[in-house]
């Protein structure tokens, strides 16, 4: 049961972080949070506090908690909610903690707790393929993985973490990514930040697909006339 904890930890404090919500939050051991002499959750695996956090408007005024709760699930956990500020993190009861037996990644692939999240996924996805939209046979497909020092098993990524994708899109969506991870060796990790930051910024005011098209067919004076564009943003003073 440790060694789950430990990866779900992990886990969702990096979901925390790349959605935003993390903040001021952050986990108390059963040892610590007993000193505090709080009268609730004193039984916990662990406790997660969260005052003033984005998570307490999530937990607290009815947000969609499908992918936060999916989270502990997939590591054998299920949580209880304190106050409006806290939580504890409780193990499912009967949940088998043995370590699968040193398999290949086609065997793990056959565990039950990847088919429930599998086909959690396909279900978050209306049964459509995320990239072309066809119905019919889908499967989950990893966008990324964690580093292998965590031991992060197939069904212990978040919902964001997976795509449901027709075969022909998967086997496509495989090469490109790979291709994009091998562009990127080009750029440096702040020039990635600005990347995925400027992306999710102009994409939300003039439309993703939008955006991408104007990078992709820009002509020479085109991308010119961005470059004088470029220079009068970045010439305005900061206020």
């Amino acid at each position: 049961m440790e060694a789950n904890l430990r990866r779900l930890l992990l886990a969702l404090e990096d979901w925390l972080v790349r959605e935003e919500l993390l903040g001021d939050a952050f986990f108390i051991s059963p040892a610590d949070w007993q000193q505090r002499g709080e009268s609730w959750l004193n039984d916990a695996a662990y406790v997660f506090v969260f005052d003033s956090s984005s998570v307490h408007h999530m937990l607290n005024f009815g947000c969609d908690t499908t992918e936060f709760d999916d989270i502990f699930e997939s590591f054998g956990f299920w949580y209880e909610m304190g106050h409006s500020w806290n939580l504890g993190i409780y193990p499912i009861e009967d949940y088998d903690f043995t370590p699968p037996p040193r398999s290949s990644y086609a065997q793990l692939l056959r565990d039950p707790r990847w088919k429930r999240k599998a086909d959690l996924v396909k279900d978050v996805a209306k049964r459509q393929c995320q990239d072309c939209g066809a119905g019919g046979r889908l499967e989950a497909h990893h966008c990324y993985y964690a580093r292998m020092s965590n031991g992060f098993h197939p069904w212990e990524y978040p919902l964001s973490a997976l795509r449901a994708l027709c075969p022909d899109c998967h086997e496509k969506r495989e090469k490109v990514e790979m291709s994009f991870r091998a562009w990127s060796a080009k750029l440096t990790h702040q020039q990635l930040v600005q990347l995925q930051t400027g992306v999710d910024h102009a994409g939300y005011w003039m439309g993703h697909n939008e955006l991408f098209e104007l990078l992709n067919e820009s002509s020479r004076n085109e991308c010119e006339e961005l470059q004088e564009l470029h220079k009068r943003v970045m010439s305005k003073p900061t206020s």
